[in-house]
């Protein structure tokens, strides 16, 4: 693994460990790592060594990385001068930079998602042909540094969504971060149209968290009640509002948020101006076909929002990229 940006001194080759993305409710037992928008059996990498990953360099000045200057860049937030052969030192390479918040319960939204060199957001349904080991270990490492995980409803029904489990490689980091043993998985459901017996109602190390408007049916609200799941109410319609179950997740203390889409969820959340973070993955595939893109909407942004790039790194032609919103967002109280 290199890192392209910023530079870093020439790194060892990376050691795959076994693993991929599982293909939905069908894929087979056993140490499957998940999809960008399912969960497998070990989502955190833990017990994989990373060598090769690199030592990155010092963090670029504010300017060059796109960080507002006013509000700082803390190395320990942003990324240290670490080695990312292991994962600590991946965890610290990718930090929440929550001392960018302009208010105390404002989450940072970050999203994880993979693309082919084409657009394709996944081949057949399922993002698992487009990955990588190497991929699947920062996805891991990504949900351990999550309070809570957003994810459409339509995600969690292809991809038969489990709950999120405690893993020992992060339980001390999240442990001095005031932190769950695991990240909440927060669906976001209008119809509440989901089995409420799926081991994601069922098993969850940390209450399920359902997030839907003011017009969903009772009798699905109750029945979500009985099965365990937080329910939260965010719009008031039929419709669930993102800006407020933004708001609602930041109140309940999850303020290091992390969405795997799907690209439809995602494309809401780009609508609406509420992502400070993207970390995509380019695999170096074609598909042709139609797949979905990363996001999906049902119209264009009047002007396209821009983004910064943060870090990049490189391995057996994968690009892993880390952007963050060019200018310091705005609060969003009320």
């Amino acid at each position: 693994m290199r890192r392209l940006y910023p530079v870093a001194p020439a790194p060892q080759a990376l050691h795959q460990p076994e693993g991929h993305r599982p293909h939905g409710p069908a894929a087979a037992p056993g140490p499957a790592a998940p999809t960008q928008g399912g969960y497998g059996a070990d989502d955190s990498g833990a017990g994989m060594e990373l060598p090769g990953w690199g030592v990155p360099a010092p963090l670029a000045p504010p300017a060059e990385t796109g960080i507002p200057p006013e509000a700082g860049t803390p190395r320990e937030e942003l990324g240290a001068p670490e080695a990312l052969d292991t994962l600590d030192g991946l965890a610290a390479a990718y930090s929440y930079p929550v001392h960018l918040l302009p208010a105390p319960d404002r989450p940072w939204l970050r999203a994880n998602m993979v693309s082919s060199l084409d657009g394709a957001a996944h081949h057949e349904a399922h993002s698992a042909p487009l990955s990588s080991d190497a991929d699947m270990r920062l996805f891991g490492v990504l949900r351990g540094l999550a309070d809570a995980i957003l994810v459409g409803a339509q995600t969690v029904r292809q991809e038969g969504y489990r709950p999120a489990k405690a893993r020992e490689a992060f339980a001390e980091r999240r442990a001095a971060a005031g932190q769950a043993p695991a990240p909440a998985i927060a669906v976001v459901s209008a119809s509440l149209n989901l089995d409420f017996d799926a081991p994601l109602f069922t098993e969850p190390a940390t209450p399920t968290i359902l997030i839907t408007g003011a017009g969903a049916p009772r009798p699905a609200m109750e029945r979500a009640r009985a099965a365990g799941a937080v329910l939260l109410v965010a719009g008031t319609g039929q419709r669930v509002d993102l800006a407020e179950a933004v708001r609602h997740l930041g109140a309940l203390g999850h303020r290091r948020l992390l969405t795997e889409g799907g690209p439809h969820l995602l494309g809401q959340l780009v609508a609406a101006d509420l992502l400070d973070e993207l970390c995509l993955t380019v695999s170096p595939t074609l598909t042709a076909g139609r797949a979905d893109r990363i996001t999906v909407a049902r119209s264009a942004l009047t002007l396209p929002h821009r983004m910064r790039l943060l870090s990049l790194l490189e391995e057996d032609g994968f690009l892993f990229s880390r952007y963050v919103r060019a200018a310091a967002p705005a609060p969003r109280d009320g």
